[in-house]
């Protein structure tokens, strides 16, 4: 996905600044046309992000684009782990930016087994324009804060089957009709038993990202 992301920026770019099709590698089209309904939705989602950006800013992402292609993959890898990462301050103000939709998710009994920091950077790293929306709605019980929240919450439950089953397909460490039959549990079903499945290998570190930082997933009271 981390492949996925980049080739959606790098085209939605080109596209922006004008460029011809014949000037963008073939191969990345093909990639393109490869890409899974999900990743699709992404790459519309990201060109209406970046039509936003004044001339300014799309040249700023233009030239940072150019360095990261010119980066050895590893050093891609590494760079794209540390942007995933939450500091101390966002970690706190995602808290409390969800503090409505907490409440909600623990009266309805959805928090058993939720990956809360897997959660918070998905947002921070696929969702940062969302962020930036939900900062300007009204908080509090049944507010559209907690609603958009709620919205956020089935749809990352949604890209997290996706992916395992993306990883079981992959690397062949769980069977892909029990992944698979996670999609037909209930949300108190799902979180425990996706964290059951994927106890004995490394897709939580594929899904959406790097493993968060201890205290994010610590359990709740």
């Amino acid at each position: 996905m981390k492949r996925a992301a980049t080739l959606v920026l790098f085209v939605a770019t080109a596209v922006l600044a004008g460029a011809q099709q014949s000037s963008i590698d073939a191969q990345k089209l093909e990639q393109i046309r490869k890409m899974s309904p999900e990743e699709r939705a992404k790459l519309k989602e990201r060109l209406e992000e970046i039509k936003k950006l004044s001339p300014e800013e799309r040249e700023r992402l233009n030239e940072n684009l150019k360095k990261i292609k010119a980066m050895p993959a590893d050093q891609v890898k590494k760079a794209s782990e540390q942007a995933a990462k939450l500091t101390e301050k966002e970690h706190k103000e995602f808290v409390e930016l969800a503090s409505g939709f907490f409440k909600w998710e623990r009266r309805m009994g959805y928090h058993e087994g939720f990956p809360r920091g897997l959660f918070f950077q998905w947002l921070k790293r696929d969702k940062p324009g969302k962020i930036d929306e939900i900062r300007q709605m009204e908080a509090g019980p049944g507010s559209g804060r907690v609603d958009e929240f709620i919205r956020l919450y089935h749809e990352f439950r949604d890209h997290t089957l996706a992916k395992t089953e993306e990883h079981a397909r992959r690397h062949k460490c769980m069977k892909l009709e029990d992944v698979q039959a996670l999609g037909e549990l209930s949300p108190k079903e799902f979180w425990p038993q996706w964290q059951e499945m994927t106890r004995s290998c490394g897709i939580r570190r594929a899904v959406p990202g790097p493993v968060a930082p201890r205290p994010l997933d610590a359990p709740r009271k």
